[in-house]
């Protein structure tokens, strides 16, 4: 669904949206942004989000052929499969790899229902946590400064936080981690590389056990 931004002003398109309007993948459409091929701001939350001139001109400049939507039709854009405009849940991504970071961000994006924040390090996680409030969080456990079981263990001695469901998110395949990992009290666990449809499945779950 296309976006104004408040008072109505210029249409906005996701990163999701353009990538279906062009027919390209949404991690071509991020490093188009992130190379500056493509001009995007970000939300307070930290999404892209790209205004309908500059997708235009972007398009008409490479030879894409426009959407319906851009040449000016009044149908709009299909919603995210599984999407609802009602319930958002937020989710942060407490993870060092920024690529894995963005790659959930997109896909929970393309889904619909999910508003996310991206905390680069446990260190960072304590201030991301107080201000973004989010429903579940997805934990990396192995991180240069805190890891992701000094953050559980922080949030456990909270009283607003111990109630958040955490998701244990790693590549560390070892019997006696994962053991370690749920007498910690992290509510799933979820290897690397990721099944993302498997992962957002979880992070549902999660959500309602909450």
């Amino acid at each position: 669904m296309q976006r104004r931004n408040p008072v109505d002003g210029p249409i906005t398109y996701t990163t999701f949206q353009v990538a279906r309007f062009l027919g390209v993948s949404p991690p071509t459409v991020v490093n188009w942004v992130t190379d500056g091929l493509l001009a995007a701001h970000r939300t307070p939350g930290g999404h892209r989000r790209i205004l309908r001139a500059d997708l235009v001109q972007f398009a008409s400049a490479r030879g894409f052929p426009l959407a319906p939507e851009l040449e000016g039709a009044a149908t709009e854009a299909a919603a995210p499969v599984g999407s609802s405009a009602a319930v958002v849940h937020r989710i942060l991504i407490v993870d060092d790899e920024i690529d894995f970071c963005e790659l959930v961000r997109m896909h929970l994006g393309f889904r619909g229902g999910w508003e996310t924040d991206i905390a680069l390090s446990g260190f960072a996680t304590g201030l991301t946590l107080f201000r973004f409030k989010p429903s579940v969080v997805l934990m990396d456990i192995l991180m240069p400064d805190m890891d992701g079981f000094e953050v559980l263990k922080m949030m456990q001695a909270d009283a607003e936080m111990r109630h958040i469901p955490v998701v244990a998110c790693t590549a560390w395949r070892d019997p006696q981690a994962e053991i370690r990992m749920r007498q910690a009290g992290f509510y799933a666990i979820v290897q690397k590389p990721v099944d993302l449809d498997q992962l957002a499945s979880v992070l549902d779950a999660a959500v309602r056990h909450a």
